[in-house]
């Protein structure tokens, strides 16, 4: 594999998730009337905007980041796969699974219950291991996703099924939240 084909693929991936915000940020909601029409940034379509923009500064600083590196190999001539030796694909690919986990329980257990037990899971992961730092990271994370998502952004969040449906309306009293 040549060096430009070799860089090309490895500017592939930012640049189909440039792409691809741009082009869903266009198609949030099916009549794109109804954006313009709602009253404050911070609705319902407020956050997958956000959301997407930031997909797209976040895949423009990793374009720059590439091409950086291809600059920096092709003027020393060495390998630029060299600065990735240490990456751990096995816990990318555990993160991976647990992103499609959190999707599959999410129905089921509910918001809070779900984000809570994937952000342990991720913080385990990641190399966290005091229980306290591990407390404190899940249930501030979880009350400030709470806050933003249901009382700033008003997004109707799945409260889960059975049992799960009755903690997560008990929780939403007790923050305040309704």
């Amino acid at each position: 594999m040549t060096p430009l084909s070799h860089g090309l693929r490895r500017l592939a991936t930012p640049a189909a998730l440039l792409f691809g915000s741009l082009l869903l940020s266009q198609h949030i909601v099916r009549d794109s009337t109804m954006i313009a029409s709602l009253p404050d940034p911070v609705g319902p379509t407020g956050w997958p905007r956000l959301m997407l923009g930031a997909v797209g500064l976040c895949a423009l600083i990793w374009i720059a980041r590439e091409l950086l590196a291809l600059r920096r190999a092709a003027q020393r001539h060495t390998p630029i796969d060299e600065e990735y030796e240490g990456y751990a694909y096995g816990r990318a690919m555990i993160g991976l699974g647990l992103v499609v986990l959190y999707g599959i329980a999410l129905p089921q257990l509910g918001f809070p219950i779900a984000t809570a037990a994937f952000v342990a899971l991720w913080c385990l992961i990641g190399g966290i291991r005091r229980p306290l730092t591990l407390a404190l990271v899940t249930g501030i994370g979880c009350v400030a996703l709470l806050y933003i998502f249901v009382l700033l952004a008003q997004m109707p969040l799945n409260r889960g099924q059975g049992v799960f449906d009755g903690f997560t309306v008990a929780l939403y009293r007790l923050l305040g939240i309704y």
